[in-house]
């Protein structure tokens, strides 16, 4: 299969060029050279993996199709029930909000940055890719999470600043991963959309960001590979109508999509090219409705002023995948004049019939009616976009009607409870927590989540300045992030240690400033640890320049200097071209530090055992069960690391080695059972933590609070002062009765749930 561009019909490249590219040369998108077809009723008991591979290879003929599997059930293991789910109400409702952002984004963008990846890769392409794309809303959070911290692709995200709900704004801005940037920017979405295409199609520019070997992609819907994974849940969904008894194999059913951009849409009306009994393809516009009108009249008007509504992923002008779909009914060059007309005057006419589709658009009274009529009748939560589909269909009367619905309500929660005549509140976590009570429906994981999370950007430019932050995103250096450990785990003394989702990260540039370097090497953990590497294999040190971000806590046992050791370690690897093997970096790292507990799962990710014999180090990484969830109380107390070591004694006693022992063996079993009342047992230690909880403050209030909660035991981190609490993980009350209670100690204490990190180190 080939692809060619809508401005060029001419032009002939594969497909993994035209994931690659994601926008021709010439400002066109790429298309198909033709439908292949594709029999549904031979496939309707595939599961959803399977029957993405199956359509996807008729498009993707150059991919390994045994690779290509693997990339589709690697994609989709991050949703978080059904992959898609239909149900069945008075309508037929697809729901793809089940991935990790909760909107139908997902059902691509966790496929497209893999593709790219295999792409890259299968093509010899060595550059950086810098994906640059324009969101409404859903489009950003969902391709941040798709390309999060993949190597040698950097992600720039645009939205305008009052263009998305708070939610979307939350989940963009406190993004942590350490290749993206997001920035909001003073205007509507086609501001942005614009700009991008403009950047796109800017010579100077890729001129300039080639010089640093960088070349521009996007992960918007005029990316191919974004639009070809969504033609396979029309397909599932007419299967799953099938297997139910809701209608017969061969029956014609209908479509209707809630769209701004025509990208959703146009993926149906390829499935219906490809065979799929499709009666219509419903467009279903909000107060912003030029498609509505374009396909009444033929006029396609962007001359209007933007409404901002109630569902903002529709609050677009210009439908950048129209284009596609006036290629397809016409010809490259008809397509040249209107995109022409359309770049110089916002307006062009389109003469052609388009039977396969009809329309109509709802209004912001009738959405919120709409909202509030399903949940009376039908005891359906809806949000505002699958709101717009549903007036749509029940103002025309449609039957046997599929109504794609592309998001979360809780994504939108202040909406969906103003539209039932609810109270609503300045605060959408306490919306969202209403409309759970009110409503009974599961709260997507991540959006829980999202309450906790820091805001990692707050960029706000005016569109003008949005190729200068373009290029300053492509001029920055490597980057390496190192994560938060937690060694010494009850009797595991020098041993046994796990790797937690808080991160000290650096990027660091090549330096022609010596003087700089050689000052910082006096008294700098990560200047030392990067010049001893170079040091070890008898190499000329280069000086460099670091920039450090830390998050985690100095001195509190949360393995902060071995994360500064290994950031030296890996960027001298960097620097001297070495192959980032990571038992060769534990073996450094161990020997700078002195133990391997700390360094080993900060390289390795997840928990680890290792010791070190004979200068050499071995180690064993196991996963922790997901029965567990851990609790870091952090004194604001520090224990610096020579403190806890002299209090330990010179020797022990034959008995409290053994009990250690013994203890050991049963944690780490019952770490990867998560059987609580053996950790509560196997947690016991006696070799460190009876002399070294005598050095915190108000050690004895603590525990008995602890003991007092669900809390199924707790551990001294490292050598102090961070208590690490394990809890069960249905226990919803400890984490806030622990909380309470130490607001009535004389001390100030940090209180965070962390996650285990099963990634270690990596640079990018």
């Amino acid at each position: 299969m080939k692809f060619l561009s809508t401005r060029n019909s001419k032009l002939k490249i594969s497909a993994r060029e035209a994931i690659v590219k994601g926008i021709s040369d010439d400002g066109g998108l790429f298309v198909p050279e033709s439908f292949p077809r594709f029999n549904i009723m031979e496939n309707l008991n595939l599961k959803y993996t399977d029957l993405a591979h199956k359509i996807l290879s008729l498009y993707l003929t150059d991919f390994d199709s045994k690779k290509l599997l693997e990339i589709i059930e690697k994609s989709y293991a991050s949703f978080e029930d059904e992959i898609a789910k239909v149900s069945y109400k008075k309508d037929f409702y697809l729901e793809l909000y089940h991935g990790k952002t909760s909107a139908f984004k997902d059902f691509a963008l966790c496929l497209l940055p893999n593709l790219l990846s295999y792409a890259k890769e299968s093509l010899g392409i060595k550059e950086k890719t810098l994906i640059l794309t324009a969101t409404s809303g859903d489009t950003g959070k969902a391709a941040l999470e798709g390309f999060y911290n993949t190597e040698n692709i950097d992600i720039l995200v645009l939205y305008p600043t009052e263009g998305v709900s708070a939610i979307q704004k939350k989940q963009m801005d406190s993004t942590d991963s350490l290749n993206s940037k997001v920035i909001s920017i003073a205007g509507n979405f086609d501001d942005a959309q614009s700009a991008v295409k403009k950047i796109f199609n800017d010579n100077k520019i890729k001129n300039k960001l080639s010089e640093k070997n960088v070349y521009l992609s996007s992960a918007n819907s005029i990316n191919i590979g974004r639009l070809l994974p969504q033609i396979v849940y029309y397909f599932y969904a007419y299967a799953n109508l099938v297997n139910s008894k809701k209608i017969s194999v061969g029956d014609k059913i209908s479509f209707c999509v809630p769209t701004g951009n025509f990208g959703d849409i146009l993926a149906g009306y390829y499935a219906k090219e490809m065979g799929l009994p499709i009666e219509k393809l419903v467009i279903a516009s909000n107060s912003n409705n030029v498609l509505t009108e374009f396909f009444m009249s033929g006029l396609y008007d962007a001359n209007k002023k933007l409404k901002k509504t109630i569902s903002p992923s529709m609050d677009i002008l210009v439908s950048s995948n129209l284009e596609r779909l006036l290629y397809h009914k016409s010809s490259d060059s008809v397509v040249r004049e209107k995109m022409k007309e359309l770049s110089d005057s916002r307006i062009f006419t389109f003469e052609n019939e388009f039977p396969e589709f009809l329309c109509g658009y709802a209004d912001e009274e009738e959405t919120k009616n709409t909202i509030a009529k399903t949940f009376r009748e039908e005891n359906y939560l809806i949000d505002p976009h699958t709101a717009v589909a549903k007036h749509i269909v029940d103002e025309l009367g449609l039957k046997n009607t599929v109504i794609l619905s592309t998001a979360s309500p809780y994504k939108f929660s202040s909406s969906v409870l103003s539209s039932l005549g609810e109270k609503v509140s300045q605060d959408e976590f306490e919306n969202i927590d209403y409309l759970y009570k009110i409503s009974g429906v599961k709260i997507p994981r991540e959006i829980k989540k999202l309450k906790s999370k820091k805001i990692i950007h707050d960029n706000k430019i005016n569109k003008d300045e949005i190729e200068d932050e373009v290029l300053k995103f492509a001029n920055r250096g490597m980057r390496i992030a190192v994560p938060a450990t937690s060694a010494n785990i009850g009797p595991g003394f020098d041993s046994l240690g796990l790797a937690l989702k808080l991160y000290n990260t650096s990027e660091f540039k090549e330096s022609k400033d010596l003087k700089a370097f050689e000052e910082n090497l006096k008294d700098n953990l990560i200047y030392k640890a990067y010049a001893q590497t170079f040091e070890f294999y008898r190499e000329k040190v280069i000086p460099v320049d670091f920039k450090l971000k830390s998050d985690i806590p100095m001195s509190r046992g949360l393995g902060s200097s071995a994360t500064c050791i290994i950031i030296g370690i890996m960027a001298a690897f960097s620097v001297m071209n070495k192959k980032f093997d990571k038992k060769e970096i534990l073996k450094i790292a161990a020997k700078m530090e002195g133990h391997p507990d700390n360094v080993s799962p900060a390289i390795f990710g997840g928990a680890t055992a290792s010791i070190i014999e004979d200068e050499e180090v071995y180690v064993e990484k196991f996963k922790v069960s997901e029965k567990i969830k851990f609790l870091a109380l952090i004194p604001d107390f520090n224990l610096n690391t020579e403190m806890a070591r002299e209090v330990l004694p010179k020797s022990y006693n034959r008995g409290d080695v053994v009990f250690n022992i013994s203890h050991l063996s049963l944690l780490v079993l019952s770490l990867i059972s998560g059987d609580a009342n053996n950790l509560k047992v196997a947690l016991k230690d006696k070799i460190h933590e009876p002399y070294r909880f005598k050095l915190i403050p108000e050690i004895n209030e603590i525990e008995k609070i602890i003991d007092e909660s669900s809390a199924i035991a707790h551990y001294l981190s490292g050598s102090g002062s961070t208590i690490m609490i394990l809890l069960r993980e249905n226990d919803k009350n400890s984490e806030e009765f622990i909380r309470e209670k130490l607001k009535n100690l004389s001390g100030e204490y940090q209180l965070i749930p962390l996650e285990i990190d099963d990634k270690g180190s990596f640079i990018i």
